[in-house]
Formats: structure tokens, C-alpha cells, sequence
């Protein structure tokens, strides 16, 4: 097993999963809490929040967007306090997100999330992924 820091790659790989399932497929932000830090920073595709309470916001958005987004996690790896984690996300664009329009149309699209953590909590995350599947 590889530890890192106070944890192990495991625990770490277990808590990021679980976000993931909990906050976005499960759709229950009010458990943001349970796997954030208060101050969080959160860069998304050109965004950028700075609370727990910024960060559900956001993730209400992309749920009113995308109600119903799947996310489907194919891998991942750590280093230290860092875990990456490569996914599929799959949904209908019901709402208008960002710059795009809605389409009401299924679009699959693959990115890559990279999870800082202090203690068992994600102090920063980054998400990476090609959203301009939205305008074709």
C-alpha cells in the first residue's frame, strides 16, 4: 500500500470516488461538507470558486444544466496529498452552460479532475475537460 502523507492512496482514491458518487451522480450537495474544506478553491472550465457555499452553488448550476449527468470514473492515481481521476460524463443539456445555449440534446464528454487534500478534506481541486462538445 502507498501512503501518503496522513493517508494512503487508498483513502484517498475512496474519498474522491465518493465525492463524485455523493455530489454529482447522487445529486445530495448539502454532503459537500462532508468531503471539502470551508475554504475551498474549485477551478472549473474558466470558473473559479472560494467556499464551500460558492462551491455548491456551482455544482447546483451544472445539475440545473445537466440534470441528468453521469459521471463515470475510469481511473485514477495519486502522489502525496494529490489524486487525479479520469472520467466520462454523461447528460443532456437542458439549460443554458456558460457561453452555450441549451440543445436538449445527449453529448458525452471525458476530463480529468486532480483533488488536493488537507487531511481527509479536498482543499483544491482542478477540473480539466472538453466541453465544446456543447456546441456541436
Amino acid at each position: 500500500m502507498i501512503v501518503i502523507g496522513h493517508m494512503s492512496y487508498t483513502q484517498y482514491n475512496t474519498i474522491a470516488r465518493r465525492f463524485v458518487e455523493e455530489i454529482f451522480n447522487a445529486r445530495k450537495t448539502e454532503l459537500a461538507k462532508n468531503f471539502v474544506t470551508p475554504d475551498i478553491i474549485y477551478h472549473g472550465m474558466g470558473e473559479e470558486v472560494r467556499s464551500l457555499e460558492e462551491f455548491k452553488q456551482w455544482v447546483a448550476e451544472d445539475l440545473s444544466a445537466f440534470p441528468d449527468m453521469k459521471v463515470t470514473i475510469l481511473d485514477g492515481f495519486g502522489e502525496q496529498n494529490k489524486i487525479a481521476i479520469r472520467w466520462t460524463l454523461n447528460a443532456t443539456h437542458e439549460k443554458d452552460f456558460a457561453d452555450f445555449p441549451a440543445t436538449h440534446k445527449k453529448f458525452e464528454t471525458q476530463g480529468v479532475d486532480i483533488f488536493h487534500f488537507e487531511g481527509d478534506k479536498i482543499k483544491e481541486a482542478w477540473t480539466i475537460c472538453n466541453m465544446s462538445v456543447l456546441a456541436q
